[in-house]
């Protein structure tokens, strides 16, 4: 089963990107020869930071845990860039600098690291890194 043909973004009714934020739910639907549950929640993704005039947006992902490490994540960036090329031009995401998975996640997606903020965000009374991947689309 290829993963990417069952999942779906959806956002709430009435959402769109022109208030600068949309919050889509990556939904795992049914297979199409009637095996398994029915639609289920996997996780989100937020879309935020929304510049139209550059077209470009910020986006987060969460995972529900027990569908992390089964591809589900990239398998919602993926579907994230085919539904978003033709409005926007580049994706990116802010990343703390020990989140290795998430590091991994997004170069695995085609990111590429294009700055690091040092000492960006305090983590348990000390600084960390921040770093910036992005993906022209």
């Amino acid at each position: 089963m290829k993963i990417e043909t069952n999942i779906a973004l959806v956002a709430e009714e009435g959402a769109s990107l022109s208030s600068g934020s949309m919050r889509l739910y990556g939904q795992l639907l049914p297979s199409p020869h009637g095996e398994g549950l029915g639609v289920r929640l996997v996780g989100c993704i937020d879309l935020y930071a929304y510049d139209p005039l550059n077209r470009r947006c910020a986006v987060g992902i969460m995972v529900a845990n027990e569908y992390r490490r089964q591809g589900y994540a990239l398998a919602m960036l993926r579907a994230l860039e085919t539904q978003q090329a033709a409005s926007l031009h580049i994706l990116y995401a802010d990343i703390a600098a020990p989140n290795t998975a998430s590091i991994n996640l997004f170069r695995k997606a085609g990111y590429e690291e294009c700055g690091r903020f040092k000492e960006w965000l305090e983590l348990d009374s000390h600084f960390i890194d921040n770093i910036r991947m992005q993906k022209i689309l």
